[in-house]
């Protein structure tokens, strides 16, 4: 610990095939405003399986705004424990995916099936639970599922950044165990997290300029990484990007670098074409216009095409996948919030 700063060590993904939870710096930095979550979270990772039992925070549920980390500490506990029980005993859903999943397997008369791998399990993770579909059988089938985990000793965690979409039944298993809710980092923690970030990248950073960036940037990690991709364009180039941005960055911007980046034009972007290649590119938007805009999906699928909420949702969650386990989809992305972040 220094000044106040805890570095949570998380499994990275190289060789590994639970690469899907991937992150690009692979700790969790814990400042003093998170100091609540350093105990419990060393509790999950520990180095063996039988010294994983911690009934007091069972089921544990990670709760802040957007950028705090909870997904990011999802995935490395879900990579740590995969690597003590085997891939087939951890599972990880978005909820969006665990009611997919669900419906399916009803569907095709497998439903007792799914409940019986879920039950197989040793770890149950479960991210974005406000995006649950506010049907009573699909928050029934996770309550019952958290209750049989819970009761066998399995782990169980989530993430919400909020419950107001969540029935009673379900609210009450969550309470059940430990809530932790995230803070964005401090001073101290944003500092730290620059100087990983830095040293994954390659990018020189002096101890003067890494206190300067932590101090002006009063922000979450994506928006640290955006500042810190600035000042290596800038550092670079030698171009004064703070003085030649036009303003907040808008999804027409976006939409705009995006098709040049990858030969397309903006009509095809936003037409109903379906290859794969035009998919893929209208998700790198969504990812980008979620992580570097304040629009709501249901305002990024009206400006791309007048797409459904649901459909820009499911379109950035594989950008998060993508971006965890593909190298190339990574590159991508860094490559264009440079550009995006020069203009």
């Amino acid at each position: 610990m220094v000044d106040g700063v805890t570095v949570i060590d998380l499994p990275s993904c190289e060789g590994d095939s639970a690469a899907v939870f991937a992150a690009p710096v692979s700790a969790f930095v814990a400042g003093p405003e998170n100091r609540l979550a350093v105990a419990a979270l060393e509790r999950l990772l520990p180095d063996d399986e039988s010294s994983g039992n911690a009934p007091w925070l069972n089921p544990l549920v990670l709760t802040g705004p957007s950028g705090v980390g909870k997904s990011h500490l999802a995935r490395g506990i879900a990579r740590h424990w995969t690597r003590l029980v085997g891939e087939e005993a951890v599972g990880y859903f978005t909820a969006i995916d665990f009611a997919r999943q669900l419906h399916a397997a009803r569907n095709d008369g497998q439903l007792d099936f799914f409940r019986a791998l879920l039950a197989s399990l040793r770890v149950l993770i479960v991210e974005d639970l406000q995006q649950l579909p506010q049907r009573v059988f699909v928050q029934r089938e996770l309550r019952d599922t958290i209750d049989a985990l819970v009761g066998a000793g399995s782990l169980v965690v989530l993430t919400a950044s909020d419950f107001a979409p969540l029935d009673a039944g379900l609210r009450d298993r969550l309470l059940g165990g430990l809530g932790l809710r995230l803070c964005p980092p401090g001073v101290a923690a944003r500092r730290e997290l620059l100087h990983q970030a830095a040293d994954a990248r390659g990018v020189a950073l002096s101890d003067d300029r890494l206190q300067q960036l932590a101090l002006r940037v009063d922000a979450t990690a994506p928006q640290l990484l955006r500042a810190l991709a600035e000042f290596d364009l800038q550092n670079s180039t030698g171009q004064d990007v703070a003085a030649v941005r036009r303003g907040p960055l808008k999804l027409k911007q976006i939409i705009a670098v995006v098709a040049r980046y990858y030969s397309l034009t903006q009509a095809t972007l936003l037409s109903s074409a379906r290859r794969k290649s035009l998919v893929h590119a209208r998700a790198i938007v969504v990812y980008l216009a979620r992580l570097l805009t304040g629009l709501s999906y249901a305002q990024i699928g009206l400006g791309l095409g007048r797409r459904d909420h649901s459909t820009i949702m499911h379109a950035q969650q594989t950008i998060q996948r993508l971006a965890a386990s593909d190298a190339a989809t990574q590159r991508d992305l860094d490559q264009l919030q440079r550009i995006l972040s020069a203009g």
